[in-house]
């Protein structure tokens, strides 16, 4: 497998763990699936729909901005997971088709990224009691992919090291943005959440904090399933015809 496909699969796994399972996938029977290319074509014309969307609403209806612009996250995510899903569009088999959709996809991650942090001036985070379960998550998807500056996830989790207590955030959600950031860092993972598929299989990004029953201990704290549970949620890398 190449870098190149291995560096997106490992981007991918903690979407179809969230998820508990992929999309559809391409009819294996289908004998002439559709390329790269047209998947990609039809996509912008939906998203393009989708931004015309979020800029005619207006700016102080915030829940419903935040809303439309967690949808533009997942789409383009769930566009990945088709295109890995479909024989011949895969990372290595549409190289340029990959570069253009994750180039439109670290702008959608950037102006996302941007809002939320002028918005976060005001209030200190989309607080369940507030703002509802949904716009805390939704909240949470934009500091998750927002990988380009890590200074801002790394406020967030301090943010959220604080509310997890008070049960004001998705304890769960605090937990996978610990993770991240270890990863980030190349250090070890104190709940386990970061998958990577490499060689056809799955595997830790960086190894685990503590021993597994001490992991999954923590794990249950947080609401997250057991390690060996979780791990069998996960996609089988081997299955996957257009991971490379």
């Amino acid at each position: 497998m190449s870098s190149f496909s291995h560096t997106t699969l490992a981007f991918l796994i903690g979407l179809s763990a969230l998820l508990g399972a992929c999309s559809a996938q391409a009819d294996p029977g289908d004998s002439n699936p559709p390329s790269a290319d047209d998947m990609f074509d039809a996509y912008l014309e939906e998203d393009r729909a989708l931004a015309s969307n979020l800029r005619a609403i207006t700016p102080d209806a915030t829940l419903e901005i935040l809303r439309q612009r967690t949808e533009r996250d997942q789409r383009v995510r769930m566009l990945m997971l088709d295109l890995l899903e479909t024989p011949g569009a895969g990372p290595n088999e549409a190289t340029l088709t990959w570069l253009r959709l994750i180039r439109h996809m670290n702008g959608i991650d950037r102006d996302n990224a941007t809002w939320l942090k002028a918005r976060l001036v005001d209030i200190d985070w989309f607080t369940r009691s507030d703002y509802g379960e949904q716009a805390d998550n939704d909240a949470f998807l934009i500091v998750q992919h927002a990988t380009h500056d890590p200074e801002f996830m790394r406020d967030v989790h301090a943010r959220f090291a604080r509310l997890t207590v008070t049960g004001e955030v998705a304890p769960d959600n605090y937990a996978l943005l610990t993770d991240r950031l270890a990863v980030m860092d190349g250090a070890p993972q104190p709940y386990g959440s970061q998958f990577e598929c490499a060689d056809g299989e799955q595997r830790l990004q960086t190894p685990l904090a503590d021993p597994e029953p001490v992991v999954d201990q923590r794990r249950a704290e947080v609401g997250l399933p057991p390690l060996a549970h979780y791990i069998e949620l996960l996609p089988d890398c081997s299955t996957l015809p257009g991971g490379g």
